[in-house]
């Protein structure tokens, strides 16, 4: 896993920071110090819980969408083309 990671020079030192859903920092006497420092506090972080991507869908949006398609004055011509297009393209050779 790779996670954006902001460095910057302090009076003493770097600070390495990472955002949500981590939110430490870091400190160390170089840019690498402080960068191998935060590995190690999200590593400890990681092992008491897990980071997941979740994937939202906002069904009303999805049916709204829908229904304004099925509105459209040239939904009707664009559904008799697709049959058309279909039609003649979508054919499967008779078993011989």
């Amino acid at each position: 896993m790779e996670l954006p990671v902001l460095v910057s020079p302090q009076q003493v030192g770097f600070r390495a920071s990472a955002g949500s859903p981590f939110d430490l920092t870091a400190d160390g006497s170089t840019p690498d110090e402080a960068v191998d420092a935060l590995r190690s506090l999200i590593a400890a972080r990681l092992h008491s819980g897990q980071v997941r991507a979740v994937t939202v869908t906002d069904a009303t949006a999805v049916v709204d969408a829908a229904r304004k398609v099925g509105e459209s004055p040239l939904f009707e011509d664009w559904a008799r083309e697709v049959e058309e297009y279909r039609r003649q393209n979508n054919t499967v050779p008779a078993a011989g």
